[in-house]
């Protein structure tokens, strides 16, 4: 074989077994890696004869939501249907207990100063509650009224002596007991009217419990 011109042998073996010492070097740096170029090869070769179902996704739960409690409800309150609807609790046992305290609940009308005060105010009463001991008389008359009835109120009312003011819905008037007269308080309000009369002493009553009451 003709020996082809320019070509120096010696460097060309030289060259060769450089060569394969570098091969040689990365051959070896590579092998710690063969176990999982193999694993992970196998890996993806069984996923592809036999694919699995994607793990389902979870939907992130939502946050609870906090339930507010109850409000204990006040058994007395409420649009009085009885005569004990009118009173608190204690008070109202206290009148029922008492010796010599009677409870009339057949009243039509509040035994007024001012004659005719009912018819003009057109009342419709729907509930009554008299109250009588040795000291005198307490009488709680609860009673639906016409449209105009605030109106007949302030004409009248203030002409016989008692002291009306004016509210935001509705009037107020007030009649102080005199020698020989009970006193008087009228509240008129949404439609409604409660008349208080009582003698002084007299049974005990709560005016602004049985307002609350009347209008919840």
């Amino acid at each position: 074989m003709a020996k082809i011109g320019g070509r120096n042998t010696a460097f060309a073996w030289f060259v060769g077994v450089v060569s394969l010492v570098v091969v040689a070097g990365l051959v070896w740096l590579a092998a710690p890696m063969t176990p999982v170029v193999l694993a992970w090869t196998g890996e993806v070769v069984g996923n592809a004869l036999d694919p699995r179902p994607a793990a389902p996704v979870r939907e992130p739960s939502s946050s609870p939501t906090a339930t507010a409690p109850s409000t204990p409800v006040d058994d007395e309150a409420g649009v009085p249907t009885t005569c004990g609807d009118l009173y608190p609790r204690a008070l109202w046992d206290q009148l029922k207990a008492a010796k010599g305290t009677s409870l009339d609940e057949s009243i039509e009308y509040p035994p007024s100063s001012v004659a005719g005060l009912p018819e003009a105010l057109g009342a419709r009463v729907t509930l009554g509650c008299a109250w009588t001991d040795g000291a005198g008389t307490a009488t709680v008359t609860v009673a639906d009224v016409d449209a105009s009835a605030v109106e007949t109120a302030q004409n009248v009312l203030p002409a016989t002596g008692f002291v009306c003011t004016s509210l935001e819905d509705g009037l107020r008037c007030d009649l102080p007991a005199g020698d020989t007269s009970a006193a008087e308080s009228h509240v008129l309000r949404g439609g409604r009217w409660l008349a208080v009369v009582r003698t002084f002493p007299g049974p005990p009553f709560d005016q602004a419990s049985a307002e609350e009451r009347v209008w919840p």
